[in-house]
């Protein structure tokens, strides 16, 4: 399906007289709910009023201001409808998880065998892959902020969440002093060894020592992502200052708009944690 970048004094309605296709066909493929809230560099999917894709017009370039087109599959990690909910929100906040898992798929199956919305818009797996679980302006739980500070899930319903396949914090083997584990069997999971130094970095963070690297093609994929993100939606591409980074605060953080970390909503996490380049996200 052809994509097109929103670009300044563009209408829906003028949209689809570009394409030739019917109105009611634009807003259905976007699963638009307020026609009227078009935002500039927001990207739509154009679909084709017949069979042959190759009558309709090319899509045009997008406006020098837009970061380079990336690669997004929306296919093969798609969540059926049910999995997320179907309601637009105003975003303001995207915020970095990593999966706690070896890869993209591990995520995804996990998700889908559980019977809440839980789950993230976007996945970036280890070879820098960039899928989409379902249409980042709907949105799913993915925080886990109870209590007063959940305000009905406004934190989730506000944000854009990626998570990053990433195995996370690591333990020195009880048995093994040069051996570093994750955390299936109590970890007792063999990760690496201390001597594959590129495969983990040792910094301490809410009682762990040593967290597993991020590959840099997947760190390249993630700010690709942010700034495409940032762009299209119209978030500050900022970070919270450096102090506030690896903290818990509530207090800050329910009203930062920007990029932030699961880290920041929940003091029982460590992700992002010290592995990952987080100055890189922003400028």
């Amino acid at each position: 399906m052809l994509e097109y970048i929103v670009q300044s004094g563009n209408t829906l309605s003028g949209i689809a007289r570009k394409f030739g296709i019917p109105l009611s066909a634009l807003i259905a493929a976007n699963q638009i709910t307020d026609p009227n809230q078009l935002k500039v560099g927001q990207t739509l999917r154009i679909p084709s009023a017949d069979t042959d894709q190759s009558t309709l017009p090319p899509a045009p370039a997008p406006v020098p201001a837009l970061a380079a087109p990336i690669a997004i599959d929306r296919k093969k990690f798609a969540l059926a409808p049910g999995q997320y909910f179907a309601e637009t929100f105003p975003k303001d906040l995207i915020v970095l998880h990593f999966t706690a898992g070896s890869s993209a798929r591990s995520a995804f199956d996990s998700w889908r065998g559980t019977p809440l919305q839980v789950a993230t818009a976007y996945l970036v797996d280890t070879d820098g892959s960039i899928y989409e679980c379902f249409p980042p302006n709907f949105w799913a739980y993915h925080l886990g902020v109870t209590g007063a500070a959940s305000a009905n899930w406004k934190h989730d319903k506000r944000s854009i969440g990626i998570e990053i396949a990433n195995v996370g914090p690591l333990r020195v083997d009880a048995a093994n002093s040069q051996q570093l584990n994750w955390w299936p069997n109590e970890f007792k999971t063999k990760f690496c060894t201390l001597a594959e130094t590129a495969k983990y970095v040792a910094a301490p963070y809410r009682g762990f020592t040593h967290f597993a690297s991020f590959p840099t093609v997947q760190s390249d994929a993630v700010v690709a992502l942010v700034e495409h993100l940032c762009t299209s939606f119209a978030i500050p591409r900022v970070l919270p200052p450096s102090a506030q980074q690896p903290a818990f605060d509530m207090d800050f953080f329910k009203s930062f708009s920007g990029i932030a970390t699961h880290q920041n909503f929940r003091k029982d996490k460590t992700d992002i944690g010290p592995a990952f380049p987080l100055s890189q996200v922003a400028p």
